[in-house]
This record gives structure tokens, sequence and C-alpha cells, in this order.
């Protein structure tokens, strides 16, 4: 994901004495509150971050498919679509499957 997301239309805040952004998730909030306290003899302090909103979405028949949507640059709207977790498990255990059947064949083959 991180090479499509190089794409997104990323923006920056800077952040000081006034309140956090609006949407920020309660995780990221308590993750720059620390780092947004004034330490001793310090008369200002300034974070700067650069944030991107993706929103991922599963449809229930999708199949084993996820999808990721965020702005672009250009301030449209782009859909990443990616295998799911379950879907990667799934399909390492065929990959698995394969190769052990095809290690039983060939010493079935040379065997006889």
């Amino acid at each position: 994901m991180a090479t499509e997301l190089d794409s997104g239309g990323w923006h920056q805040d800077r952040l000081g004495d006034g309140p956090l952004p609006d949407d920020l998730s309660p995780d990221h909030r308590a993750a720059l509150a620390p780092h947004l306290r004034r330490r001793r003899r310090e008369t200002a302090r300034q974070v700067s971050i650069q944030r991107l909103t993706v929103v991922k979405a599963t449809p229930s028949a999708s199949g084993n498919q996820e999808f990721y949507v965020f702005r672009n640059t250009e301030g449209r709207l782009d859909v990443v679509r990616r295998l799911s977790e379950e879907g990667r498990w799934k399909a390492s255990l065929a990959v698995a499957a394969l190769v052990a059947l095809a290690v039983l064949v060939l010493v079935l083959v040379l065997a006889l």
C-alpha cells in the first residue's frame, strides 16, 4: 500500500497550544498529546504532522477483497483493491498444498 499512498493528497497540520483536529482518532490523540505538553521553562511547543485519511472497506460480497479509498493530490478519490488477510492466508495454504503435492508426486515417481 505504501507506493499507492505516496500519491495521496497528504496535508500537513501544525499543532501547538490550540485544540487537536476534530477528525483525529482517540488512538492518534493519545499518541500526540504527550508531545504537545510544555516542558519546564518552555514558552511554546509546535508539532507538525502529515495526515492522509484512508478508508478501508470490505464488502460482504467481495470474497477475499478489501478496498482502500483516499483522496489523491488532485482531490479525486482513488480506490486500491487488495487481497484481504484471510485471502492471503488461503492463498498461502493453497500454495503450500501444491508444493506438498508436488513433493509427494516426486517422491512416488523416484521410488518406482
